[in-house]
């Protein structure tokens, strides 16, 4: 649905004359002793630079927000002179807890700090250089294949939900934009990676994707949040750091996908623990969301468009006593993953040993 704005400027003679007069020297300057905090704002830390954290400063800083905006849905900038005739942008999630991490400003300042570019800072001529045997090499990009669709998701997840937030969070906001760009670049180094080995693109998966999309509509933000940052990131992180030790150039790319992929995890971890520190109420909620949706890391993890490559991967080869060697690596690496994923809720408030089904499906064989 479209929004008009409350008149037509090219046919406002009241503004038409006004701007006459301003370009003629008669200037209004009702802004220029506006009734704002006065502050002069600098680093802390030259060698870091002038961050959000610096910003953090009375009116202007974040820390002295409510729980509740009741007075701001427009897109003036926080600790700015509010005037009437703003418009309402809707803003539906108007609630600091929903949403909020104490982390999310450095958060924001390490994105941008660490951030770099598949196109220059990855050796292509390595591969090469050092080409991998074939079937590790298809391996590889079967592996990247379901990963650039993983990536796709964690890169959508926060654009389904930052126009709904308020400016107000600006900073929040900020940090899910860095994550949008944090992911396209894992899409885009996934892509490169496996059309650069040879071998291609491979197998899109409906078991993966199936999974995928039940965690990207989830119905709240905080649910969202749960399943995409705590749920989905600690079973992609260790996806990455096992996939690091195939070659030096997948190390690279694995590693700088990890660094990502810890913030995301970082933030999620940060946001539960602000949440129900604050809703505490939620918490039997997020319990019963993940006793519903929890199934989605046992769709992705046993896919054969993500396990069987795994395994390839990890035992060097296709020979039985390769893929057997592989297997009991990946089994293990999985109850890895289900455990430091559970201690991770545990440690936001949200133990989940003995009520979740993960354990089972991944404990090792009698």
């Amino acid at each position: 649905m479209a929004y008009f704005a409350a008149k037509n400027f090219f046919e406002d003679p009241e503004l038409l004359a006004l701007t006459q007069k301003v370009f003629s020297g008669e200037l209004t300057l009702t802004w220029y002793d506006s009734p704002t905090e006065k502050i002069a704002c600098k680093p802390a830390d030259q060698a870091r630079g002038f961050t959000y954290e610096d910003c953090n400063v009375g009116t202007y800083g974040y820390t002295q927000l409510p729980e509740f905006i009741r007075k701001n849905y427009s897109m003036a900038a926080r600790g700015s002179q509010i005037v009437p005739g703003l418009p309402d942008l809707g803003y539906t999630i108007n609630r600091k807890s929903d949403v909020w991490s104490d982390n999310v400003g450095a958060l924001y300042e390490e994105a941008k700090a660490r951030r770099w570019a598949p196109a220059v800072d990855i050796d292509w001529g390595a591969l090469k250089a050092a080409p991998l045997a074939a079937e590790l090499e298809a391996a590889m990009s079967q592996l990247c294949t379901s990963l650039e669709e993983i990536a796709l998701v964690m890169m959508e997840f926060p654009s389904r939900w930052v126009s709904a937030i308020n400016q107000e969070f600006i900073e929040l906001k900020s940090y899910l934009c860095a994550q949008m760009i944090d992911e396209a670049r894992h899409v885009e180094v996934f892509r490169k990676r496996a059309l650069a080995g040879g071998s291609g693109l491979k197998r899109a998966s409906a078991t993966v994707e199936q999974a995928l999309k039940e965690i990207l509509f989830a119905e709240t933000y905080p649910e969202a949040s749960l399943a995409c940052n705590l749920l989905l990131g600690s079973l992609v992180l260790d996806i990455l750091q096992h996939g690091a030790a195939v070659s030096a150039i997948d190390n690279r790319i694995f590693r700088l996908c990890s660094q990502d992929t810890a913030r995301e995890l970082a933030y999620g971890m940060g946001h539960m623990r602000y949440h129900l520190a604050h809703q505490p109420h939620r918490a039997e909620f997020l319990q019963d969301f993940l006793d519903r949706t929890e199934h989605t890391f046992l769709g992705i993890a046993a896919s054969p468009e993500v396990l069987e490559p795994l395994i390839v991967l990890a035992g060097h080869g296709t020979a039985p006593a390769a893929l057997g060697a592989g297997s009991r690596r990946v089994q293990a690496v999985l109850r890895q993953t289900v455990d430091r994923y559970l201690r991770r809720l545990a440690a936001v408030g949200l133990d989940r040993r003995g009520r979740s089904r993960l354990p089972h499906f991944f404990a090792a064989p009698n």
